[in-house]
């Protein structure tokens, strides 16, 4: 089930004000897995470019990108193995000359006799065999299909939040460049009333300098991300706008409801599939390996009375073909490892789910005590810190390094944002078996 992405108008710049942001719930399929996930702040660019949201970047690379074509190329071989394995074996011709060209009455062709003969070899359940084999060879591409587009949704999904999230260390970046410019201008002006030094002056501006390359770093770098988002399905570096809201969480789902979850992966069904795949050819080269009848039919001509007779044969090999037993052996034994591999996968994954959802709760733990109790004490500390200065009670690197002690904890409440929210897309990629069918029909 999918549903729109509803993004709040008057929601504020989490640069500006961490906060007073007062969000909802706001739900979006992940594409190919319908996955939760929130978003950025509204971002404020030209009106000449496009909003773009998390379903419609995943749905473009889906759509448009060149590795999802590989997969419509392989299906489309793997059809027509399968329709190659319906044609039967050609029958055969044959015509034969007997007693001519001999000796006495044989020395020429009067007491010939001819034959025109065709033999076919009945092999109607070893087509059956092939064509099941060739069939069940050709679902496996529809589940590598499926992995590369978990893994392109989820890699669509993190430079979608990365691009996001650098605009946001963006507008931080200038908010904290305003309030150097600002603390410059106050701090000129007590210069120039001879209540500071001048070394103040230098160090405030060097500050703003510093500030201002911050804010330049952070344009290129949020323009480089935005190109290898729109690259993901060739559209125009300045086609989109990518905007949403971050403050909303992932609600952290029970490690026993994940787990259930990986079973669908289609990693794993994969190996599922390859293990049927195996068992079918198994029981092709066994049908191979059995006699296969061969019937003839003919007519033959005599020379001599300038009559016809018909002629009808039937062959069947003596014994079974062992050269199949070594072949059989080798699909079971790789039939095994496919099943030691997809036990090892599952354990992989299991782990690593484990790993995920306790780094999501710590994430969860960080924004929780940086918003409710870290942000508020240190407001309420610069606050106080810009009354003492301004009665000349605190220095100017004391006043300075409690203001940016602010700015670098809400950087570090927008890096927690961030480490949910790409947490929560590898754990939706791993768990990620719930495909939609738009998808699989793509």
């Amino acid at each position: 089930m999918q549903s729109e992405l509803h993004v709040c108008s008057t929601l504020k710049p989490i640069a500006a004000r961490f906060l007073t942001i007062k969000t909802r719930w706001l739900y979006l399929p992940f594409a190919i897995l319908l996955l939760t996930l929130p978003l950025l702040a509204h971002s404020q660019e030209s009106n000449n470019q496009e909003a773009l949201n998390l379903t419609q970047a995943i749905k473009l690379s889906l759509s448009e990108h060149p590795e999802m074509a590989v997969f419509t190329h392989q299906r489309d071989a793997l059809n027509a193995r399968v329709k190659q394995a319906k044609i039967l074996t050609r029958p055969t011709i044959d015509f034969t000359i007997e007693d001519a060209m001999g000796t006495g009455s044989h020395s020429n062709f009067g007491a010939a006799q001819s034959t025109l003969n065709i033999a076919w070899v009945l092999e109607h359940r070893a087509i059956d065999s092939r064509v099941n084999a060739a069939k069940n060879a050709a679902t496996q591409v529809d589940f590598e299909r499926d992995i590369e587009a978990l893994d392109i949704s989820a890699h669509t999904a993190k430079l979608f939040i990365e691009a996001l999230i650098l605009e946001q260390r963006l507008q931080l970046a200038k908010l904290a460049e305003q309030q150097a410019d600002d603390a410059l201008s106050a701090i000129t002006r007590r210069v120039e009333a001879g209540k500071s030094l001048a070394v103040e002056q230098l160090q405030s501006e060097a500050e703003l300098v510093r500030r201002g390359l911050e804010v330049e770093d952070l344009e290129h770098e949020l323009k480089a991300s935005r190109y290898q988002l729109v690259a993901q399905w060739g559209g125009e570096a300045n086609q989109y706008v990518p905007q949403g809201d971050l403050l909303d969480v992932p609600a952290i789902e029970n490690l026993p409801t994940q787990l259930a979850k990986l079973k669908a992966h289609p990693a794993l069904l994969a190996f599922a599939n390859q293990q049927r795949i195996a068992q079918s050819q198994i029981e092709l080269a066994r049908i191979e390996a059995k006699p296969k009848w061969q019937v003839s039919a003919g007519i033959r001509r005599y020379e001599s009375t300038d009559d016809f007779g018909l002629v009808a044969g039937i062959s069947l090999p003596f014994g079974n073909d062992a050269r199949s037993l070594g072949e059989v052996q080798v699909i079971q034994a790789r039939q095994a490892e496919y099943q030691s591999q997809a036990d090892v996968l599952a354990r992989k994954l299991n782990t690593q789910l484990f790993v995920l959802l306790q780094n999501m709760k710590h994430s969860k733990h960080v924004i929780d005590t940086l918003t409710d109790r870290v942000i508020p004490l240190l407001e309420q500390a610069s606050d106080e810190a810009n009354r003492a200065y301004d009665i000349g009670r605190l220095g100017y690197l004391e006043w300075t390094s409690i203001r940016q002690e602010l700015l670098s904890t809400q950087a570090q409440l927008l890096d927690a944002y961030q480490s949910i929210h790409l947490q929560h897309i590898e754990i939706q990629r791993l768990t990620g078996a719930s495909l939609s069918n738009e998808v699989r029909k793509k």
